[in-house]
C-alpha cells in the first residue's frame, strides 16, 4: 500500500487479511505474536520472543491507545485467529499426508500434527477468557 506520496506506507499479505472488523487482523497478529515463556508453535520461530519486543498485552493497548478502537473483545478474534490458522495446517497436513509435496518430508507430518493440536488448545483457552 502506497502513501499519497508515494512512499510504501505498508505491506500486506492478501491471503490472510480481512476486510471488516479490524480486530480480525489484530487477532491474527496476537496468535502469531509469541512471547519468551509461551509454548512455542513447532513451525513457527517468531522474532518476538527476542528481547525488545512489546508482549502482545503491549502491543494490544498500543494498538488501542493509538486506534482509539475498543479492545475488549479481542480474546474472541484471538481465537478466531487461532481456529483459522490450525485449519490452514490441517490442508497443508492433508496436502503433506497425499505425496503432494514429495516423498521425504522428514518430521514435518509429526511437527503439523503438534502444531494443529497445539493452536487448537490456545483457541480453547482464548475462548475461556471471552466474557
Amino acid at each position: 500500500i502506497y502513501s499519497p506520496t508515494g512512499e510504501v506506507a505498508a505491506v500486506v499479505d492478501w491471503e490472510l487479511c480481512t476486510i471488516g472488523e479490524p480486530l480480525a487482523d489484530l487477532g491474527l497478529l496476537m496468535v502469531y505474536w509469541r512471547e519468551a515463556g509461551d509454548e512455542q508453535i513447532p513451525l513457527i520461530t517468531p522474532a518476538t520472543v527476542e528481547p525488545g519486543f512489546p508482549t502482545r498485552r503491549e502491543l494490544a493497548n498500543l494498538y488501542a491507545e493509538t486506534t482509539g478502537r475498543d479492545i475488549s473483545k479481542l480474546d474472541y478474534f484471538v481465537a478466531l485467529g487461532f481456529w483459522k490458522l490450525a485449519i490452514i495446517a490441517e490442508g497443508v497436513l492433508a496436502r503433506f499426508a497425499a505425496g503432494q509435496y514429495g516423498e521425504d518430508v522428514g518430521d514435518v507430518v509429526e511437527r503439523s500434527r503438534a502444531t494443529i493440536d497445539l493452536l487448537v488448545g490456545q483457541a480453547d483457552e482464548a475462548i475461556g477468557r471471552i466474557s
